[in-house]
């Protein structure tokens, strides 16, 4: 596969053009309630990298979530926990998921990753490509 055919998601960003940092974010201010979609956690600092990739049916319930979990913001020392989220169609998500999870090996592992036959749909990750 060419780089060239992954599909932009176009993964949410702050108003100023940066990514949310977690702990900062207030999702339901954001609208994100009863909102689904693909959610994306990672650390920033020196060595970056991918914490959890998950599909939601609320977006906003899910980084509430995430903000409670000892195990995602135990990272948070690293530079900052930080997440972005895309508005993929329910049945595109776990294609998108498992590509995901296949292309950027998260820290923490997927409870219930997609199933094999599932079909991987390629797309940008956070900050790659034009967004």
């Amino acid at each position: 596969m060419q780089k060239d055919d992954k599909t932009n998601p176009h993964w949410a960003k702050t108003p100023t053009g940066k990514f949310h940092r977690l702990l900062t974010t207030d999702p339901e201010k954001l609208g994100l309630s009863g909102q689904s979609g693909v959610i994306v956690v990672w650390h920033g600092g020196l060595r970056p990298k991918w914490i959890y990739v998950d599909k939601s049916r609320d977006i906003a319930s899910d980084l509430d979530k995430y903000m409670d979990d000892d195990d995602i913001m135990s990272y948070d020392k690293r530079g900052g926990v930080f997440a972005s989220w895309a508005m993929i169609r329910p049945e595109y998500q776990d294609g998108v998921v498992k590509y995901l999870l296949e292309s950027m090996t998260p820290l923490i592992d997927h409870p219930n990753p997609p199933r094999k036959s599932v079909e991987s749909l390629a797309v940008f990750a956070p900050g790659e490509g034009k967004s």
